[in-house]
């Protein structure tokens, strides 16, 4: 019965979801791991509550756990529209308390002190994806991007004159994202003088192939380390990015809309707002605020 779970499961995660293709494998790998752990038993939301605390029992990161808890999720609404479960079960996973460890964002200072690192290395025969690096920095850091985002990024993406970016987010749904001229500049730049490519990507490696996100990923880690600031990953600069925009009175709608979530939750549970900025912002902003007081 397993596998024909997995088969339905599998085709309803393809036509339905439109996850990524990382994004769905990890899915199935979940529910087959979930299936295995039950067995023969009826699948009951007191097994899901087992599972989940025998994968914290392993010390499993918080964000590996709440996936699986999403991909078995999924899995029942799948068996509830093809009438096999009963909807009910819901309640007993979202009784699942998951806790997510948000990754820091970085201070203005730790920023410069990357892009510092690479400007250090004046372009040269010897010194190559200077430009390349400062505006995948940039892009990440002052346009919010997922690093999958940025790696799929095409030459038709990028609007200089408008300052936008055009991305393709989880799902196949698509958004466009505004930029800082500093940000576009760079871009600019690094197309125009380094980029040397058959393919349209923006960004590639030394090889003229599309750059991977492993390749951003080390790239981002050895200067980090170089830079003497605490391991940096690009989600921690889309972090940053959300962050200082929230903590300057973006509100939390647009900073979703920007970041591309689906459910305005997760931004909520994604930023790390400083509530001594919040309170200049509220008595600045609010009509009972600044004026009242004096």
């Amino acid at each position: 019965m397993s596998t024909s779970i997995i088969v339905g499961f599998d085709m309803y995660v393809r036509t339905e979801l439109g996850l990524s293709k990382e994004t769905h494998s990890a899915y199935i790998r979940d529910v087959k791991e979930f299936l295995s752990f039950i067995g023969d038993q009826k699948l009951t939301s007191h097994l899901i509550e087992t599972f989940i605390s025998h994968l914290q029992q392993l010390g499993l990161r918080p964000s590996t756990v709440r996936r699986k808890c999403m991909s078995i999720r999924c899995l029942c609404h799948h068996l509830i529209s093809l009438g096999q479960l009963d909807s009910n079960i819901l309640r007993g996973i979202d009784s699942v308390k998951v806790n997510r460890r948000i990754p820091d964002a970085l201070e203005a200072q730790d920023v410069d002190a990357i892009l510092a690192i690479v400007e250090n290395r004046t372009p040269s025969c010897r010194a190559i994806n200077v430009r390349r690096d400062i505006a995948i920095i940039l892009t990440l850091c002052h346009s919010g991007l997922r690093v999958s985002e940025l790696c799929n990024l095409d030459k038709g993406d990028v609007n200089f004159t408008r300052r936008e970016i055009r991305v393709k987010g989880k799902g196949g749904h698509e958004r466009v994202v505004p930029t800082t001229k500093r940000c576009v500049l760079s871009i600019r730049d690094y197309v125009d003088l380094d980029r040397k490519s058959d393919t349209n990507a923006v960004f590639v490696k030394a090889d003229g192939l599309r750059i991977t996100r492993r390749a951003v990923s080390d790239m981002l880690m050895s200067l980090s380390r170089r830079a003497g600031v605490k391991h940096t990953t690009s989600h921690m600069l889309r972090k940053t990015c959300a962050t200082e925009l929230m903590n300057n009175g973006m509100d939390i709608e647009s900073v979703q809309a920007l970041l591309g979530h689906q459910h305005i939750s997760t931004t909520q549970d994604y930023l790390a707002t400083d509530i001594d900025r919040l309170k200049v912002i509220h008595v600045k902003c609010h009509p009972f605020g600044e004026k009242c007081e004096i």
